[in-house]
């Protein structure tokens, strides 16, 4: 956790009790099923068709971490979400969602497949997962178009690592190319989003009106001092964390 201009950015695994996660500081907010939403040039996207395109290949991640506290050690459990990207099991996620993990888990149609780490780049927080049982699995769709301040966009994922189905925010493209500092380096070229992203929606994806993978949902901005931020999410460009997985996948 890095001070910023912001008061702060939640870009790595925090610690609550006995669990650990990535990025608490908003609760998620349920879409409505039936909800459209108005992109500005007079279309309107389902929301509930676009969740029912990414869903699929949304995928929850659960992770076992061993942690020195002192002279103890305590284990400690992650929770995370992940893209899937082709029919060999190949997940994408955030780096800081499988750090200093011993096991790896990923829920597929409610069962526990095991998972193991292929590779990834801390400094760039992305990594790769490779199922041991790809049957059945759907890879998602990722977008080929850059996105635009002001597209209107949807994030799925894991947040609270609340049982059941996973959680639905909406919003719009903030601004583009934003950089922040995190523990492991400073992040480039980064979405901003009013999506509501919360603990557990690390790794997952942000996608556009046609339910196409246009990020990776990665931190959220932390109020601090006097300064207030509020919606204010940060998501690596699909292309930019495809570049990484693409090397990882080719090395192994």
């Amino acid at each position: 956790m890095a001070a910023g201009g912001l008061g702060g950015y939640v870009a790595g695994t925090q610690v609550t009790g006995t669990t650990t996660g990535a990025a608490a500081d908003a609760a998620p907010v349920l879409a409505d099923p039936g909800a459209s939403i108005d992109i500005g040039d007079g279309q309107l996207i389902d929301v509930a068709t676009v969740v029912a395109k990414v869903q699929p290949s949304t995928v929850a991640i659960t992770s076992t971490v061993v942690q020195q506290q002192g002279p103890f050690q305590v284990e400690g459990e992650g929770a995370g979400t992940g893209i899937i990207l082709d029919s060999a099991g190949h997940i994408l996620t955030n780096a800081h969602v499988v750090a200093g993990a011993s096991d790896v888990a990923v829920m597929i149609d409610g069962e526990l497949r095991a998972a193991e780490v292929l590779g990834g780049d801390a400094s760039q927080d992305v990594a790769v997962l490779r199922l041991d049982d790809p049957s059945g699995i759907v890879p998602a769709t990722l977008a080929t178009t850059d996105v635009a301040v002001g597209d209107q966009v949807v994030a799925i994922g894991n947040a609270l690592a609340l049982e059941g189905s996973p959680t639905v925010t909406q919003g719009i493209i903030s601004a583009l190319d934003r950089s922040i500092d995190t523990q492991s380096g400073q992040l480039t070229g980064l979405l901003q989003t009013d999506a509501a992203i919360s603990s557990g929606n690390s790794g997952g994806p942000l996608v556009n009106g046609d339910g196409e993978v246009v990020g990776v949902n990665t931190a959220v901005a932390r109020s601090g001092g006097s300064v207030a931020a509020s919606n204010i999410g940060f998501v690596i460009p699909i292309d930019q964390a495809m570049a990484i997985a693409n090397d990882v996948i080719a090395s192994h």
